[in-house]
């Protein structure tokens, strides 16, 4: 079962190095090594920074003790057809040819490397290889590969900052890094085929305001099969009945605590996912909670807030034990690819909106300022849909 938050098994806290006040910055601005023959400059803003972080662990590299991680690893090129000297295309610089996926790559430590092969990318492997190959995949499968997406989120964002050169001075928390970042909250991710593609290989937005600030919706391409991976805290709260918090003093660091009502809703109760077809798997995630004493009692923690794996049947939830990906449904590639950016982009809003109160409503609040362009963005992608829906457009309202 997943790592629950609790951080990969023989990884140590890692040293973070943090600037001085005279350096006028509100954050630290982390950097991160691109690799494999891609000249990046940074921003003068990262200039006087100490080191490079470990991407994985978020840790200062101090010696010659580490190499590369792909954050969309080597195995996935090779499972999508030997893509990894391909041209990616999610990494564009000014002028400049885009990297290879194999050029996608950060420093990490060594020893983190190896041990996220063992407890988080060899696990996913063949769970994967049977959902791109249509074959059936276990709730076992499932919970590995959520793991792995959850990697993968992370990790993305770093690697977009890298290779743009760190333009931003980013927020981080440990569940910024993938170490922390894995299980530690609610999360989902939506599953279909597309009739036709070009590029065997696509990961979009990666590199995308919006994503960067809340890095917790994205969407993956391998060959003909979409994923849409999504999590955030308090995701499932309303969808399985589950506690949550909320913060009504901005100085209260904890919140406060509400209790759930054990009671399911229909589909993710917080919104209406718009992908009417697909499969759609979740896992609440509240153990990181009880490990710290946080979590009061909830009605519906035990059945379904402790990482079991859950999908969707007629828009209710049901345990999972295992899905045939052979009878995953196949969208036209237009309807496909506006459906999904639609999904990435109305989870994204939600998310934004409610930390945003969950942080105290700050006006100074770092990621809502990329809200209006997702409004503009949703209003442009439900058109995208219309057209391909014969012009029936869907109502912009998503909200329970």
């Amino acid at each position: 079962m997943s790592l629950g938050g609790g951080g990969v098994p023989g990884i140590e806290e890692p040293y973070i190095a943090v600037h001085s006040a005279g350096n006028d910055l509100p954050w630290v601005p982390w950097i991160f090594k691109p690799g494999g023959r891609v000249e990046v400059t940074n921003s003068p803003s990262t200039t006087r920074s100490f080191g490079h972080s470990c991407v994985l662990c978020g840790g200062v590299i101090f010696d010659d003790n580490w190499n590369y991680e792909h954050p969309l690893p080597q195995w996935v090129h090779r499972m999508a057809g030997d893509a990894g000297e391909r041209r990616s295309g999610i990494i564009r610089s000014d002028g400049a040819l885009s990297p290879t996926w194999r050029q996608l790559c950060l420093a990490s430590h060594r020893s983190c490397n190896s041990l996220f092969a063992k407890y988080i990318e060899n696990p996913a492997r063949s769970g994967l290889s049977a959902m791109v190959d249509g074959g059936v995949v276990t709730s076992t499968q499932i919970d590995a590969i959520l793991d792995w997406l959850d990697k993968v989120r992370s990790a993305s964002a770093h690697m977009a900052t890298a290779f743009t050169g760190h333009p931003n001075v980013l927020r981080y928390i440990p569940q910024s890094f993938p170490n922390r970042r894995i299980g530690a909250w609610d999360r989902a991710a939506m599953f279909f085929r597309i009739d036709k593609y070009r590029e065997p290989l696509d990961l979009w937005d990666c590199n995308h305001p919006a994503f960067l600030s809340t890095p917790s919706a994205l969407i993956l391409r391998i060959k003909n099969l979409i994923i849409v991976t999504v999590s955030n805290n308090y995701m499932l709260t309303d969808a399985f009945g589950l506690g949550g918090a909320v913060r009504l003093d901005p100085s209260d660091e904890d919140g406060e605590w509400i209790p759930g009502d054990g009671k399911y809703a229909a589909g993710f109760g917080s919104r209406r996912t718009r992908l009417g077809t697909g499969f759609v798997v979740a896992q609440a995630m509240r153990r990181a909670y009880f490990k710290q004493g946080q979590q009061i009692p909830a009605p519906a923690l035990k059945a379904n807030g402790n990482g079991h794996v859950y999908h969707l049947f007629q828009n209710r939830w049901e345990r999972t034990k295992s899905l045939d990906f052979s009878k995953l449904p196949v969208l036209s590639r237009d309807l496909g690819v506006a459906l999904a950016g639609l999904e990435v982009c109305e989870w994204l809003i939600l998310f934004k909106e409610r930390d945003h109160v969950l942080v105290g409503k700050p006006s100074n609040y770092f990621a809502a300022e990329s809200l209006s362009s997702l409004y503009v963005e949703k209003s442009l992608l439900l058109e995208a849909v219309a057209a391909s829906r014969g012009g029936l457009l869907a109502p912009f309202d998503d909200r329970n």
